[in-house]
C-alpha cells in the first residue's frame, strides 16, 4: 500500500519532485521480514515503479537530470534490498541456532538425575514433543535381539507395539545406519493420537537412533502433521547422543539397584547363618559332651549285646527257615491262582460251547415248531397245530432254564456286570403288578403292592432288582392257591427292604437254606405237585450278593412265606463296572409278549401288558392310559429326544408312551395298538427299519401311521415300507409339531382316494370294486389327462397305474407328476402284467427317488400295497380283500426270486432256515463252512452261477469260522456291499461287537425269532 501511495503521488508531481525518496521506507520496512527474498523483491518494484514515473510523469526539470536522478534511486535501492537479504539471513541463521540451543539446553535438562527408564523415556517424549509441536510420540529400548517400547506420548498404547523383532521395518534401519529416517504415509494408514477432545492421524514420522558412544541401544519415533524441517532435523541429530547415554545410564542405575539389593540380600543371609552357625556350634559342645557319656554307657551294653549276638543268631537262623517256608507257600499261592484263572477261563469257554451245542438244535426246533403252528399250506388239523404250539411251548421253556443256567454260571465265573441307575421303587412295583396281575388272576390270587412313604429313589442295578423280585412273585403265585401275596417296600437300617409276602404252602424251617441251593425245589419227589428247575432262588442270592445286599426268608408249612430282600440305597463302588455288553444279547428276554403271528391280534391282549423298561429320565403315560385314550408310542432311545417328543404329544392332545428298544416297541405297539407311532432308526438292539417291517407284515399293526426319523437318510426304505412321513435329525421342534399335526389328520380322515389309471373299461371297473370300500373311494381314469385332471381337482391317497395309456405312456405320465413341487406326493403302484425290461425299469428309478413307485403284478399283490398305503385296519376290511391280503403276505415280494446264501454245518438247522425262506419264494444255496462260502461266491464272480442276495452267515463252523469268512468276504471289492446278517448261539458278551466289526450288516442270536430274521432279511435285501 504504501508504495502504490508514493507511485500515485510520483504520477502527479512533475519531474524534478523528489517525490521517489518515499519509497525507500517501504523498502527499509521490508528489513523486519523473516523472509531474504522479500526486500530483494520490494527494490525491483521500486527500480519498476520509478521507470513506469519517469516514462509517464508531467514534464518539469530537464528529463536528463530527472533520468539520472531515478537511475541513482534505482541503484540504492537495489542494494539496500541485497543488503536487507543479507541482514535477514543472518538474522534467521542465528535465531534456528538459538532454537537447536535451547533444545539441546532443555533436553539435558530433562536427562538430569537418576531417573529410572520409564520415567526418563516420559521426560524425553515429552520434550521433543513441546519442541517441536509433535502430536506423538514413541521411544524404544534395545533388548537382546529386539526393541522393547519403554515410553509412549500422545498416542493409543493398545495400537502400539510392545516389541519390535531385530531387523524389522524402519526401526532397525534407522538403528542399523546410524541416521535419521523420514516417513511419510496417508492418513489413512498412520497411527492416530488423541486427547479428551480431539482425534488425529500423524501423517509424518521421523525415527531417531540413539547411542551411547559405543553402538546404538534404542530409537526415537516423533509423530507430526507436517515434514521435518531441517533445523529440527539438526537438534534430532544432536540429541540422539545424549538420549543413548541416558538410556545407558538408567540401565545401569538399574542394574546397580539390583546387584545392591542382591548383595543386601546376600548380607542379610550371611548373618542368618552365622547365628545359625555359632547356635550349631553350641548344640555340637553339648552333643560332644553326651557322646562322651554315651560312650561309657555303650561300653558297659557292649557286653551285653556279645551276649545278645549269639541268641540272636539262632533266631536268625529260625527266622531264615521261616522265609523260605513262605517263599514255599507263597509260590504254591501263586500257582493255584493260575489253576484258579485257567480252571475261570475253561468254564467261560465251556458255557460258551455248551451254549452253542444247546441251542443250535434248540434253534431248529424252535424254528420248525412255529412253522408248522402256523400251518401256512393248511394241511394239519387243529389238534396237530396243538400239538406244534405245545412243541414250541415246550421249547421256549427249555431256553428259559439254558437261560437260567448260563445266568449261573456266570454269576459264579465272574463275569456278570452291573450297571448302576436311578430306580424308583414306585415304578418298580407298579412294573411288576403289571406284569403278574393276569396270572394272579388266572388263579383267583388277590395282588397287591404297598410302597412305605418317604421311600425315595435308590441307585443300583434296575434290571437285577427287577430279577430277584419277579422270582419271589413267581414262585409266590406259583405255591399260593388261595389268599393273597403282596409286595412290600419299605426302609431298613441297611437300606431298602423288598418284602414278598404269600399265604402258599409255607416251608419248613429245616429247610430255609436248602431252598436256595442251585436245583434244589421244596418238593424234589417224583410225584411233586409243582414245576420249576430250582434255579430261581440260587440266582437270586447270587445277584443279591453282587447288589451288595441279602435275603431273608421267614416261613411256616401252611402259613404261607415272607422272602425279603435288603440292598443299600446306593450300589457299592466295588460292584459297580462298566454298562454290561451282555446287555443287548439278554435284552429280548425282558420283553413278556411273545411275537404274535400274523392275522392274529388278540392273543396279545390276553398275555398281559409286556414289561417295557422306562427310559431314565422321561416321564410318559403308561401308568394313567385307560380305554379309548388317543395314544401315540415314541420308540427313541435318545433321552432328550424323547422327553421333547413325549411333551409335544401331549401338547397335541395324545397320550405318551416312550421305549428305547426295538423289542419293546414291538410288544408294546401290539399290546396298545396305538394310533399313532414316532420310530427311530437306529436303536440299541435293532434297525428301526427291521421294526417298521414287522409292525407293517402284522395284520393287527399294520394300519398304525408311523412317523420316522435318524440321522441317516432311510427315506425311500421307509416309505416304501409302509412310513407315513421321514424326517432328517436335528429336527426343529415345529416341524415336529407339523409332522405329529399330520398324524392326526391321517387319523382324521376316514376316506381314502385312490386314483386308478387304467385305459381298459373292464379292468378299471374290476380294479375300482377291488380296491373300494366303505373308507375308500375308488376314482377312475382312462386316460393321462384325467389322471391329471382329477390328481389336481383333489386329494388323492395312493395312485394305481398302467403302464400303457392311449394319449401318453405311464412313464410320461410320472414325468408330468414329478415335475410338481408337492412335497408330499401319493405313492405310485405300478400295475402291470407284463415284465418290465431293463430300459423300462431304469426309467422308473429315475422318479424312485421323488416318488415312492411298488409294482404289483397280481390282485392280492395290489390288495396289499394299497391297505399299506392307505393305513386300512384289516379287520375293517371286506372278507375278500382281507384273504386276499392274507394270501399275499404268506408270498413275500421282497423274498421272491431271491437267493439267498446259508453257511451253516448243522443240517438241522439248514433244513429249518430253507423251511422258512422257500415258502417265501426264496431259493436257498447251501455252504457248510466258511471255506466253501468263499468258494460259492469266487464261481458266482466267475459267472458260473447266478447272483446271490445276500448270506446268513453262522459263527462257529469248521475249518474256517464265520467271523473270518465274513472278514475275507469284505477283503474282496466285489462283495464289500453283499448284506451280510450272522447267526449264533454261543450267546457271549462281546459276540455282536465282534460280528459288526468283522464286517456283518446285522446280528442275530439262537434260538431265532422268526418274525425277527424274516424283518432282518427284507430290511437288509437290495432293493
Amino acid at each position: 500500500m504504501a508504495l502504490a501511495a508514493v507511485f500515485v503521488l510520483d504520477l502527479i508531481f512533475p519531474l524534478g519532485t523528489a517525490v521517489w525518496l518515499g519509497y525507500f521506507l517501504p523498502l527499509i520496512l521490508s528489513f523486519l521480514s523473516s523472509r531474504p527474498l522479500i526486500p530483494v523483491g520490494v527494490a525491483i518494484i521500486i527500480t519498476l515503479l520509478l521507470l513506469v514515473g519517469f516514462m509517464v510523469d508531467q514534464e518539469g526539470i530537464d528529463p536528463r537530470i530527472a533520468a539520472a536522478n531515478r537511475v541513482m534511486a534505482a541503484s540504492l535501492a537495489l542494494l539496500l534490498g541485497a543488503a536487507g537479504r543479507y541482514l535477514i539471513v543472518s538474522r534467521n541463521a542465528l535465531a534456528e541456532a538459538d532454537w537447536v540451543q535451547q533444545g539441546q539446553v532443555q533436553m539435558a535438562r530433562a536427562v538430569q538425575g537418576d531417573l529410572a527408564l520409564e520415567k526418563l523415556g516420559a521426560q524425553v517424549l515429552d520434550t521433543l514433543a513441546d519442541k517441536m509441536k509433535a502430536r506423538a510420540g514413541v521411544i524404544y529400548v534395545r533388548q537382546g535381539h529386539g526393541f522393547e517400547r519403554f515410553g509412549q506420548w500422545g498416542g493409543d498404547p493398545d495400537a502400539l507395539a510392545q516389541t519390535i523383532s531385530d531387523g524389522n521395518g524402519h526401526l532397525a534401519r534407522a538403528v542399523q545406519g546410524n541416521s535419521l529416517v523420514c516417513l511419510k504415509a496417508e492418513p489413512d494408514f498412520a497411527l492416530g493420537w488423541g486427547s479428551g477432545l480431539m482425534r488425529g492421524k500423524a501423517a509424518y514420522s521421523v525415527i531417531v537412533p540413539t547411542h551411547d558412544g559405543i553402538a546404538c541401544n534404542g530409537a526415537i519415533e516423533i509423530g507430526m502433521d507436517r515434514p521435518l524441517t531441517e533445523t529440527a532435523r539438526r537438534l534430532l541429530e544432536r540429541v540422539g547422543d545424549k538420549v543413548g547415554v541416558a538410556i545407558r545410564s538408567a540401565q545401569y542405575r538399574t542394574q546397580l539397584q539390583q546387584l545392591l539389593e542382591e548383595s543386601r540380600r546376600q548380607a542379610e543371609e550371611l548373618r542368618s547363618y552365622s547365628e545359625e552357625l555359632a547356635a550349631t556350634n553350641e548344640e555340637l559342645e553339648e552333643q560332644t559332651r553326651a557322646l562322651k557319656e554315651s560312650q561309657q554307657l555303650l561300653e558297659h551294653q557292649q557286653s551285653e549285646l556279645e551276649e545278645q549276638n549269639s541268641q540272636l543268631e539262632n533266631q536268625t537262623q529260625l527266622l531264615e527257615e521261616q522265609r523260605n517256608a513262605l517263599v514255599q507257600s507263597r509260590k504254591s499261592l501263586e500257582e493255584q491262582a493260575k489253576a484258579l484263572e485257567r480252571e475261570s477261563r475253561y468254564k467261560s469257554e465251556f458255557v460258551a460251547n455248551m451254549s452253542h451245542e444247546l441251542r443250535t438244535p434248540l434253534n431248529a426246533l424252535l424254528i420248525m415248531s412255529r412253522l408248522l403252528a402256523e400251518n401256512r399250506g393248511r394241511t394239519l388239523t387243529a389238534e396237530q397245530v396243538r400239538w406244534a404250539q405245545t412243541i414250541e411251548s415246550s421249547g421256549q421253556d427249555l431256553l428259559t432254564l439254558i437261560n437260567d443256567i448260563l445266568d449261573l454260571s456266570k454269576i459264579e465265573a465272574g463275569k456278570l456286570d452291573l450297571l448302576r441307575t436311578e430306580v424308583d421303587p414306585q415304578t418298580v412295583a407298579r412294573k411288576l403288578l403289571r406284569g403278574f396281575e393276569v396270572q394272579a388272576r388266572s388263579k383267583g390270587l388277590q395282588l397287591t403292592a404297598e410302597v412305605a412313604p418317604g421311600v425315595g429313589v435308590i441307585h443300583t442295578d434296575g434290571n437285577r432288582l427287577e430279577q430277584v423280585l419277579r422270582n419271589f412273585l413267581s414262585n409266590a403265585i406259583k405255591f399260593t392257591d388261595q389268599g393273597r401275596v403282596s409286595l412290600q417296600i419299605t426302609s431298613a437300617p441297611e437300606g431298602i427292604a423288598f418284602a414278598v409276602q404269600d399265604t402258599g404252602i409255607g416251608i419248613a424251617e429245616s429247610e430255609h437254606e436248602a431252598v436256595f441251593d442251585a436245583f434244589r425245589q421244596a418238593d424234589g419227589t417224583i410225584s411233586r405237585r409243582y414245576g420249576g428247575t430250582g434255579l430261581g432262588l440260587s440266582i437270586s442270592r447270587e445277584l443279591a450278593d453282587l447288589l451288595g445286599g441279602s435275603i431273608s426268608l421267614s416261613s411256616q408249612p401252611g402259613k404261607g412265606s415272607t422272602f425279603t430282600l435288603t440292598i443299600p440305597r446306593d450300589l457299592p463302588q466295588s460292584a459297580e463296572t462298566r454298562r454290561p455288553a451282555v446287555a443287548q444279547a439278554e435284552a429280548p428276554r425282558a420283553v413278556a409278549a411273545r411275537p404274535v403271528a400274523r392275522g392274529t391280534a388278540a392273543p396279545a391282549a390276553a398275555m398281559g401288558p409286556p414289561v417295557l423298561t422306562p427310559l431314565t429320565g422321561v416321564s410318559d403315560d403308561r401308568e394313567t392310559v385307560q380305554q379309548g385314550d388317543r395314544l401315540m408310542l415314541v420308540v427313541e432311545d435318545d433321552v432328550a429326544f424323547a422327553q421333547v417328543l413325549s411333551d409335544l404329544a401331549r401338547e397335541l392332545g395324545f397320550k405318551c408312551l416312550c421305549v428305547g428298544r426295538a423289542d419293546e416297541a414291538i410288544a408294546a405297539a401290539r399290546f396298545y395298538v396305538p394310533h399313532a407311532i414316532v420310530l427311530d432308526v437306529g436303536l440299541p438292539d435293532h434297525s428301526g427299519l427291521a421294526v417298521l417291517d414287522q409292525l407293517k407284515r402284522d395284520l393287527a399293526t399294520r394300519h398304525i401311521p408311523v412317523h420316522m426319523c435318524s440321522a441317516e437318510d432311510y427315506t425311500h426304505e421307509a416309505l416304501s415300507q409302509g412310513a407315513i412321513s421321514y424326517m432328517m435329525k436335528p429336527v426343529r421342534r415345529e416341524e415336529l409339531s407339523q409332522a405329529i399335526q399330520r398324524l392326526e389328520q391321517r387319523l382324521e380322515h376316514q376316506v381314502r382316494r385312490v386314483l386308478i389309471v387304467e385305459d381298459d373299461p373292464a379292468q378299471l371297473e374290476g380294479l375300482k370294486a377291488l380296491l373300494g370300500n366303505n373308507e375308500v373311494e375308488a376314482i377312475g381314469a382312462a386316460t393321462a389327462a384325467e389322471a391329471l385332471a382329477a390328481f389336481r381337482s383333489q386329494p388323492v391317497d395312493c395312485i394305481v397305474l398302467d403302464m400303457t395309456l392311449p394319449d401318453a405312456t405311464g412313464f410320461d405320465l410320472l414325468e408330468m407328476l414329478d415335475s410338481g413341487d408337492d412335497p408330499s406326493f401319493p405313492p405310485v403302484i405300478v400295475y402291470t402284467a407284463r415284465a418290465l425290461d431293463e430300459a423300462e425299469e431304469q426309467r422308473l428309478r429315475r422318479h424312485s427317488k421323488s416318488i415312492i413307485i411298488k409294482g404289483a403284478k397280481s390282485p392280492e399283490r395290489l390288495i396289499d400295497e394299497v391297505t399299506l398305503f392307505l393305513h386300512q385296519v384289516v379287520s375293517d376290511l371286506p372278507e375278500k380283500q382281507r384273504e386276499m391280503l392274507a394270501a399275499s403276505l404268506n408270498r413275500d415280494a421282497m423274498l421272491e426270486g431271491r437267493r439267498i446264501l446259508v453257511v451253516e454245518d448243522d443240517i438241522r438247522n439248514v433244513y429249518a432256515l430253507t423251511g422258512i425262506f422257500e415258502p417265501h419264494g426264496a431259493t436257498v444255496q447251501i455252504a457248510r463252512n466258511g471255506r466253501e462260502a468263499l468258494e460259492v461266491l469266487g464261481r458266482i464272480a466267475d459267472g458260473a452261477q447266478p447272483k446271490i442276495d445276500l448270506v446268513l452267515m453262522d459263527v462257529m463252523m469248521p475249518e474256517m469260522d464265520g467271523l473270518t469268512a465274513t472278514r475275507e468276504i469284505r477283503k474282496i471289492d466285489r462283495w464289500k456291499n453283499l448284506p451280510i446278517i450272522m447267526l449264533t448261539a454261543k450267546a457271549m458278551a462281546d459276540d455282536q461287537n465282534q460280528c459288526l466289526a468283522a464286517g456283518a450288516n446285522d446280528y442275530l442270536s439262537k434260538p431265532l425269532d422268526v418274525d425277527k430274521l424274516l424283518s432282518l432279511t427284507r430290511v437288509w435285501m437290495p432293493r
